[in-house]
């Protein structure tokens, strides 16, 4: 009763502390309830860890109706993981863009930016906890208005053009989510996940065919939703500090979600015995994984600038992600899991790094490191610490998501060719991090850079989001043991509730 209870205040609590920003909007006020609201989301549930992890699953015993969006939940070994994972991130960004964000927009406005940030974590909590296929959908649209509310503070024709053009393929992509979630409940006359996989179950000759269709429209449904990675390019380098916002939601929490619904999807509702022993998508899924690797390898060796280093990092690991699917063993999805922390992770320090560089440097070039470097040793200190990291030195995160995909690949049928897509991506990975460490090295004259560079103590709130993650990224390797029996509750729940 008390994990319970611990849910429900997980779930609200965003919302309510979204009305507490618009009631107590003076001053920083409204910066302190967000961080508050979003510190207490995230003990709240490490608090709830320990019981799901016992249990697999926690859920409540009421018979509610199709959108009781208030009592229906269910919270999983997965959606616990990405719960813990999402809501650190968001209170790293919080706390990294807040000098920038209040500089930017007046008091009116700033109050309204903590409201829809924390409508946004409540939308990602209601994504990772409901156990219900339409509100889920509610929780998709919540998502994306906060992203467009977000967006609409910039003033800027192009990130208004971008939001634009990501609200029209949205919309098309939520229509055909709500005509696919629609199918299933005139289906089966249910919106409970858990019926309607018990329903899918019992009823192989007559779900074939349908489950196919429905599994084609939603993948390419969440592919738009969720991934629209070739509308980012184009704003990666520019130094507004919306579009760097927007880009951190979209590279990181969008594709996590992405990442999440895939898992859902595809092992807790369609079954991985429908999709891989009866149509055998597994050649499929390996090709497309291996395709994305190669692309994202080719092009970060052409690279320059850390922002779109950033972006083909994260194309990379989910190519690996994907393969991880594919082969579908414990040692694959302990793989996925580090990945996972990778992009969140590693390749999230070495993004907002980026966005330091590129608005206090004027360039993100990996060529200019030394700049950073000859203003302050402290500042270029945790970019040091992460080149073991980017490497894939032992004991890095890295390493563990190499290590369980090699021994994932070792079969004999067509998954041992991603072995090849591996040795490529480290080749890359670490002809990344020999450019920075050959440029943090270099010694140039500092009269390239500008004169009106803030001092050290102005830059406490970036120093603190920079360590923040460092010391967790660190603290992932030291504590070795407790992330690897993570990633194995993690792949074993994955298999076993696999149809």
């Amino acid at each position: 009763m008390s994990a319970i209870s611990n849910i429900y205040l997980i779930i609200f609590l965003p919302l309510i502390s979204s009305l507490f920003c618009q009631v107590f909007g003076k001053k920083a006020s409204p910066f302190w309830i967000a961080l508050i609201a979003s510190l207490a989301t995230f003990f709240m549930a490490l608090k709830v860890l320990p019981d799901v992890l016992i249990y697999e699953k926690i859920a409540n015993d009421f018979q509610l109706s199709a959108l009781s969006i208030a009592l229906e939940f269910r919270l999983d070994v997965v959606g616990i993981i990405f719960l813990l994972l999402l809501t650190f991130i968001k209170i790293v960004i919080l706390v990294y863009y807040r000098p920038d964000i209040e500089k930017l927009i007046d008091q009116k406005d700033r109050k309204v930016f903590y409201s829809v940030y924390l409508l946004h974590l409540f939308s990602l909590v209601g994504i990772f906890t409901t156990n219900n296929i339409l509100n889920l959908f509610l929780f998709f649209e919540i998502y994306s208005f906060a992203f467009f509310a977000t967006s609409s503070i910039s003033k800027t024709i192009k990130i208004s053009e971008l939001s634009f053009r990501y609200f029209c393929l949205n919309a098309s992509s939520s229509l055909v989510i709500l005509f696919c979630f629609l199918a299933f409940y005139l289906s089966f006359g249910e919106v409970d996940f858990t019926k309607i996989v018990d329903a899918l179950s019992i009823t192989p000759n007559l779900s074939k065919w349908f489950v196919i269709t429905i599994f084609s429209l939603l993948t390419v449904s969440f592919a738009v939703k969720f991934f629209p990675f070739w509308l980012y390019f184009e704003n990666l380098k520019s130094t507004n500090i919306i579009s760097s916002y927007i880009s951190i939601d979209s590279v990181f929490i969008k594709t996590s979600i992405g990442i999440f619904i895939i898992l859902k999807f595809l092992y807790l509702l369609f079954g991985s015995h429908l999709l891989f022993v009866n149509f055998d998508f597994q050649p499929v899924i390996i090709l497309f994984s291996l395709l994305i690797i190669f692309y994202s390898s080719i092009k970060l060796y052409q690279q320059k600038h850390l922002k779109t280093i950033v972006v083909y990092l994260c194309l990379n690991n989910l190519g690996f992600i994907l393969g991880c699917i594919g082969m579908q063993t414990i040692e694959s999805f302990q793989s996925l899991f580090y990945f996972l922390l990778n992009i969140l992770l590693v390749n999230l320090l070495l993004f907002i790094f980026a966005t330091f560089l590129k608005r206090n440097f004027k360039t993100s070039s990996i060529r200019k490191l030394w700049l950073i470097k000859d203003h302050h040793f402290l500042l270029v200190l945790p970019i040091k610490l992460l080149i073991f990291f980017i490497a894939a030195f032992p004991m890095s995160i890295l390493f563990f998501a190499n290590w369980h995909f090699v021994y994932a690949s070792m079969n004999a049928d067509i998954s041992i060719f991603l072995l090849i897509g591996l040795i490529v991506s480290n080749f890359m990975q670490v002809s990344l991090a020999i450019k920075l460490f050959d440029s943090i090295s270099t010694k140039h004259s500092n009269s390239e850079y500008s004169s009106n560079i803030l001092g050290i103590k102005e830059y406490s709130f970036y120093l603190m989001s920079f360590w923040f993650l460092i010391t967790t990224i660190y603290l992932s390797s030291l504590l070795a043991n407790i992330t690897g029996n993570l990633s194995f509750r993690f792949a074993s729940f994955l298999l076993s509730n696999s149809i």
